[in-house]
Order: C-alpha cells, then structure tokens, then sequence
C-alpha cells in the first residue's frame, strides 16, 4: 500500500469532516469539502509545509463548500466536483447557502464523470457518483490506499438525507448498494460528518442497507 497521511478539521456550525490527504514524499496535498474555515486549512496546511494541489467536492450543500473560494485563491489549486452537481453548487437557494443568511455560489474548474480516474498529489483516484442525497452527489475512491471518502451518502450505520433539493431516497439507496457495497469489505469510508466506518461494517449493521 502507498504511504499517505490523513488528518480531519471538523469545520463550520454543521461540524463537516474536511479531510486533507497528503503525500509525505512529495508534500502535495488534496482537501475534501472545505466547508468553512479557510484560514483554519491554510494553516494546516502551511504549518505541515503542504502544497494543495486539488480541491475535491462530494457535493455541494453549504456545509462542505463556503471555504472553497477562498481557499482555492489562497492555494491556486482547482477544484473538482461531479458534473451533475454544477447547478446545486452555484445556486445560493438550492444549495441552502441562503438558508444561514451566507450565500455561496462555487463554480468548479473541472467537472468529473461517473467512473473517471486521474492522479492528483501522486495518487490514482476513482470517481463513483452517488446520487440520492444531492443528483450530482460523489463519493472518492482510492484503490492503492484502500480508502474511500463518501461525504454525506454513507455514515456509520447510517445514510444522507434526501429531503433537500434534488435528493432521492430510493436513489440513495440504490446508489450505495450497487456503487459502494460492490467494493471489498476493508475499504476504509470516511464520511462527511462524523466518524470513520468500512464497507464490511455498513454491509453488516447499516439499518438502511439491510
């Protein structure tokens, strides 16, 4: 397995996971879903002597995106997200942005497709879209490190809401069963909020899935 560091900021008034995944060789990095806080992840990042290289958005609901402006003209790095999740990032109103009297509009640098890989910070990473919380929702796969970061469609033993726009129940569901418990049973999942789980454990205890 390739050597890597991952460290978690628990960001903004919904407590989201922000996950920064390193490479020590190289000292590049990719943040997931900075949501709030910019200046919390600069210095991190700045403190670890990291250079961010890409930006990686699950969804974009208001809790993982308000820090991705600012962040993305600190570092200068781009920032990805699922294509179909192009309007709900850039819609103050769908995005819930305007709900918390902070509205966010967040236009990503590259849109990525259902099963698309690259390299980002030395790493190969898959794109799984996982629609059901959000239409263009997206969970991130890496197979050499055996991990997979699934913002807010899997929880420990629980799943995402779906009562927000362009979310589905049966869509999620769907989307976790034939996307993510198709992957082998160590897979490490880190969620969008809360605390670590694998695909075994969700397989086995998640009341959603069974």
């Amino acid at each position: 397995m390739r050597q890597y560091q991952l460290n978690t900021l628990v960001l903004g008034i919904v407590q989201t996971n922000c996950y920064i995944l390193s490479n020590p060789i190289s000292k590049e990095a990719i943040v997931f879903d900075p949501g709030d806080q910019a200046e919390k992840i600069e210095e991190y990042l700045s403190k670890h002597g990291l250079t961010c290289v890409g930006i990686l958005l699950t969804h974009g609901h208001f809790d993982h995106i308000m820090a991705v402006e600012e962040l993305a003209k600190r570092t200068g790095a781009k920032v990805y997200a699922q294509e179909e999740e192009k309007q709900l990032l850039e819609d103050p109103q769908l995005n819930a942005s305007a709900r918390v009297h902070h509205p966010c509009s967040v236009t990503a640098d590259e849109f990525l497709q259902d099963q698309e890989s690259l390299t980002l910070a030395g790493f190969l990473l898959r794109v799984i879209h996982t629609p059901g919380h959000t239409a263009g929702g997206a969970c991130y796969y890496f197979p050499e490190l055996e991990i997979l970061f699934s913002g807010d469609t899997l929880f420990l033993e629980s799943i995402g809401r779906s009562d927000l726009p362009t979310g589905d129940g049966a869509v999620l569901v769907a989307s976790i069963r034939n996307k993510l418990m198709t992957l082998e049973d160590d897979i490490q999942v880190y969620p969008g909020h809360g605390e670590t789980t694998t695909i075994g454990h969700e397989k086995e205890y998640n009341p959603y899935l069974n």
